[in-house]
């Protein structure tokens, strides 16, 4: 049975467990989007413009927009998720597959035929969430034969391509290792802003790791644009390029073997980065050290972010990560 939650410093939420468990905590491990960095301005205009886009190269027509930014936290919050440019080649399954339902290629008549994205979202997390989900989820608008036919004309690589090129612009060779061939320009990347200073991590008594959907080179791009670069040993850097994926625990373990802590706390905004620490507790052996879970508030399902993280008990909610890490050594000095 969850422990309940209750206010124990301003924005800062915690279990009684936690707030003893937090006494020795030596490591905290961060994800990036919506905890290090706010992305309001970047991947949910992203994930939005390149459906956009891939619509109109496969025929689609119509000014009106595909997809909303604030409706991609509908998907968010299904779960599953986790990596932007799987969204947006799910928000392009999902027109492929209305249009072949409503026999049209019109946005504004898909766009106002039901269901609308916000039941798909919910079907889908019913399914699991992610593309997997998803693609259950919209069965129920196609007979399994039209879907497969379908997924089958589905460039996601394309739509991929595109994600590069409208978050990282003129530096998608940079970031990605690809040159941008369909958009220039600055990227989107430009609009992100840090959510916690250099100052606030480096006063602080914790070593610190990330376990990140971002790859590498973005998430230096990212820890360099926010003055935060140097402060994560390479061992602690869990991005893409490592393998492995959120909700897969393994990142978790890395990180611990890499800086051996007394405990850790993950800090992530979705319920990926919760069901990352809640596999790493249930599959940890004695040797390993625990891992509280906080829940940041604020970042991609949104105002969903709160009943969400209340549902499955985590140990930790703050309103932003400074929060936590001001509240978490403040018990560390005691």
């Amino acid at each position: 049975m969850a422990l309940a939650l209750r206010q124990v410093a301003e924005g800062l939420w915690a279990t009684s467990r936690a707030e003893i468990q937090a006494e020795v905590a030596d490591v905290v491990v961060f994800d990036v989007d919506g905890v290090l960095i706010d992305v309001h301005q970047s991947y949910p205009h992203v994930i939005c413009k390149a459906v956009q886009t891939y619509l109109g190269e496969v025929g689609f027509t119509g000014e009106v927009e595909a997809v909303r930014p604030e409706e991609t936290a509908y998907f968010k919050a299904a779960g599953g998720f986790n990596s932007d440019w799987a969204l947006a080649q799910g928000m392009a399954l999902v027109y492929l597959v209305k249009a072949e339902a409503f026999n049209s290629r019109h946005l504004e008549a898909l766009r106002q035929a039901e269901p609308n994205l916000a039941t798909i979202a919910r079907a889908a997390s019913a399914y699991g969430g992610g593309l997997t989900g998803l693609e259950s989820a919209l069965v129920n608008l196609l007979d399994l034969g039209d879907l497969e036919a379908i997924k089958a004309q589905w460039d996601r690589a394309r739509i991929t391509r595109l994600c590069y090129e409208y978050y990282a612009g003129d530096l998608s060779e940079t970031v990605f290792g690809v040159p941008n061939e369909t958009i220039t320009g600055p990227g989107l990347m430009l609009r992100e802003k840090p959510l916690v200073t250099r100052e606030v991590l480096a006063r602080a008594p914790f070593r610190y790791g990330i376990y990140t959907g971002r790859n590498l080179g973005e998430t230096q791009q990212a820890l360099s644009l926010a003055g935060l670069e140097g402060l994560f040993a390479p061992a602690a850097l869990i991005t893409e390029n490592a393998g492995v994926r959120k909700p897969n625990p393994e990142g978790l373990f890395r990180i611990a073997r890499a800086l051996a802590p007394q405990l850790m706390i993950f800090a992530g905004d979705n319920l990926d980065d919760w069901q990352t620490a809640a596999r790493y507790e249930a599959e940890r052996t004695l040797d390993d050290p625990p891992c509280l879970f906080c829940g940041v508030l604020g970042g991609s399902p949104g105002e969903l972010a709160r009943s969400l993280f209340e549902d499955r008990g985590v140990d930790l909610m703050a309103t932003q990560v400074v929060r936590l890490i001001e509240w978490a050594a403040g018990r560390k000095r005691r």
